[in-house]
């Protein structure tokens, strides 16, 4: 039997998964964005959380999104494009958006190969 303080323990170390899985997630994304040579590179913040609430990770919030794209940015796995650019994908003008480094493209294959699968 589990004491209370197992409990609590178990708590962050499921929460602490959680994101990671959410990390490698966008930068799959982030990945395939780059792989598929848009017209202007990068996802914004916007766009990965709809994608995220579409492949499996339908009740993450706004706020979820945000936190994890900050994670990526300040380990250096993602950066932040900020000039404003018309993407005739889109239709419309995109400002900041969000590409894998290649630091990022090194945890995610890593990530990959630990788990299996792509």
């Amino acid at each position: 039997m589990l004491d209370a303080s197992a409990a609590v323990l178990a708590q962050p170390s499921q929460a602490a998964q959680d994101l990671r899985n959410v990390l490698i997630e966008v930068l799959r994304h982030l990945n395939r964005d780059e792989m598929e040579e848009p017209d202007v590179p990068g996802l914004e913040e916007d766009e990965l959380q709809q994608i995220l609430k579409i492949r499996g990770f339908p009740l993450i919030s706004s706020e979820e999104t945000r936190r994890a794209i900050t994670v990526l940015v300040r380990n250096g796995y993602a950066r932040e494009l900020t000039e404003p650019r018309y993407a005739w994908t889109r239709s419309r003008m995109v400002t900041n958006r969000f590409t894998i480094t290649t630091e990022g493209k090194g945890f995610l294959l890593h990530a990959i190969r630990r788990v299996g699968r792509v």
